[in-house]
């Protein structure tokens, strides 16, 4: 499967549903390698979150994660010209991923998760189902900055970052530059002197949509 790089924006928080809270950093460093051709980090992330449903079906988080393990298949068999197939695939993990976030809209990990996918995935589909994934995506990335906007400033540079040239991107390739030019300029203003900081003043400079290279996820993620 050829490496898409994802925007990655896993924040922790306190509200935690009463359910058994899987290993975030694994999972997620599972999809990088899966995401990286990896079908045994694939597997992995299928079964373990596969196991949890086992034990509760609406186990939002796992629901998600499966998801999006899901689509990571889906993707694996478009690159083989399983095309017939690969779309009942993709169906039924875009289904797992809306479903967790209706049992837990408030949960910043299954918002973010959904978000991380659908958000780059878009890019690669036909209009109408592109302009819905980034719409879900759009609410995820706003749901989300809503839930914290009273602690922004304590989540770091790098979740920070991320949340807010997500939200930035998607309302500019939306066209809602308002929106957009709103959010870049708080990046502007909450981090001075870094590359987040940088993207918004070449976006500033045309004020449409960056190239998907300048989007991207800013930090330590890499595929293996």
């Amino acid at each position: 499967m050829k490496a898409t790089r994802l925007l990655v924006v896993l924040v922790t928080t306190g509200a935690l549903m009463a359910q058994t809270r899987l290993d975030s950093n694994q999972m997620r460093n599972d999809l990088f390698s899966a995401m990286g051709g990896n079908p045994n980090a694939l597997k992995r992330l299928s079964d373990t979150s596969q196991s949890a449903l086992d034990q509760n079906p609406d186990h939002a988080q796992a629901l998600v994660w499966h998801g999006a393990a899901t689509i990571g298949s889906f993707f694996m068999e478009a690159q083989k010209g399983n095309t017939q197939a690969a779309v009942a695939i993709f169906q039924k993990g875009a289904a797992e991923m809306d479903r967790a976030v209706s049992l837990a809209p408030d949960d910043i990990e299954v918002r973010i998760m959904r978000s991380v996918l659908y958000a780059p995935a878009s890019r690669q589909f036909p209009l109408p189902l592109a302009r819905d994934m980034l719409e879900k995506a759009r609410t995820d990335l706003q749901h989300t900055y809503d839930l914290q906007q009273s602690r922004l400033s304590e989540l770091g540079t790098h979740p920070l970052g991320e949340l807010l040239q997500a939200l930035a991107g998607v309302n500019s390739r939306q066209g809602r530059t308002d929106d957009a030019e709103k959010y870049y300029r708080l990046i502007q203003t909450m981090l001075k002197d870094t590359e987040y900081a940088t993207r918004a003043g070449e976006w500033m400079k045309t004020k449409q949509p960056l190239p998907e290279a300048q989007t991207n996820c800013i930090g330590c993620h890499v595929y293996k």
